[in-house]
């Protein structure tokens, strides 16, 4: 197993190397394999690990408390390591895997009142903010200081990803010469993103966006920035990765003033509960808009939308449309 856990390991290297999986994501590999796999299957060959195994393999993740939905990526983990072996002619098949059921717990998304109050919290705590430069009292990869204070610009981030459906890796990326402002029947932007979690294929935004867009760049300008090359939030910040970590943090201090850290099913929310707010509200308040123009529009699928999104919803939030009948035609 352990020779067959490092050919892994090495492929999973060569893929960061070539630019193909983050650091974190290389990271997260090198954890689980060193938690879990490792320490339980160190020893065995590779040809004994048989569907009973790996049943009491899952016991004793599920002895540690570990949540259904690790022990699934546990799974899969093991799963890559056997189709190697496969591949080297060392097992002629892969075995069975138990099924394991998983809860898909609805994401953290806030109600139209909730999204309102996190805004004003934002607004009450905005301050003009001061890059710190990087010295002995500086933490998270030198992006900031715990005490400092929440940036104005959370206001307009906070609005923004509510109403463009992007994620907060693309907050991180996105540029000025990333968006283009179409004024017309129908105003919005259209943002032409990099590539991230493997989605490509322009945004458009809500109407709203427009605006909000437009009270960032001139913020941003007065700061002397604003330039096509320019990030849209916090760009004297060039370490990006430290730029989204200090975002989630100054996010925190948010949700905390507003009372909305804790979602209704007791999950912490996030930054990606903006994501999930702005497709929840397409699906309460759009009129009659289908879910694959939605989910193209939002770079995800249809599934992950019906799996994650519509979960959140009860019949009595569109019981007008419920209620709703066909005009008499001729």
């Amino acid at each position: 197993f352990q020779y067959f856990a490092d050919k892994a390991l090495a492929i999973e290297q060569q893929k960061f190397i070539q630019g193909d999986i983050t650091k974190q994501t290389l990271g997260m590999f090198i954890s689980r394999l060193r938690a879990q796999l490792i320490p339980y299957f160190s020893g065995c060959h590779i040809s004994t690990i048989q569907l009973k195994q790996i049943s009491e393999f899952i016991l004793e993740l599920q002895d540690q408390d570990i949540k259904p939905i690790t022990i699934k990526q546990y799974l899969g983990l093991l799963k890559r390591i056997l189709l190697i072996a496969l591949e080297e002619g060392a097992i002629y098949k892969v075995p069975n895997f138990p099924k394991l059921k998983t809860k898909s717990i609805p994401r953290g998304s806030f109600s139209l009142m909730e999204y309102r109050a996190l805004v004003s919290s934002a607004k009450e705590l905005g301050q003009e903010w001061k890059y710190a430069p990087i010295n002995h009292r500086v933490t998270a990869l030198g992006a900031f200081k715990k005490q400092e204070a929440v940036p104005t610009e959370l206001q307009w981030l906070i609005r923004f990803m509510v109403n463009a459906f992007i994620r907060p890796v693309d907050i991180k990326l996105i540029q000025h010469k990333h968006i283009e402002i179409i004024n017309g029947p129908s105003t919005y932007l259209r943002l032409n993103l990099p590539e991230t979690k493997r989605h490509t294929g322009q945004v458009v935004t809500m109407r709203a966006a427009n605006a909000i867009y437009k009270s960032i760049k001139e913020h941003q300008t007065t700061r002397g920035y604003g330039n096509p090359e320019d990030y849209l939030f916090l760009p004297e910040v060039t370490d990006r990765n430290g730029a989204i970590q200090l975002i989630t943090t100054h996010f925190r201090k948010i949700l905390e003033r507003a009372q909305l850290r804790k979602g209704q099913y007791g999950q912490f929310r996030t930054l990606y509960s903006l994501r999930h707010t702005a497709i929840t509200f397409r699906l309460l308040y759009g009129n009659g808009i289908d879910l694959l123009t939605l989910a193209r529009n939002a770079r995800t699928s249809v599934e992950m939308i019906e799996r994650f999104y519509s979960s959140n919803l009860t019949a009595e939030m569109n019981i007008e449309m419920l209620q709703s009948k066909r005009s008499r035609g001729a």
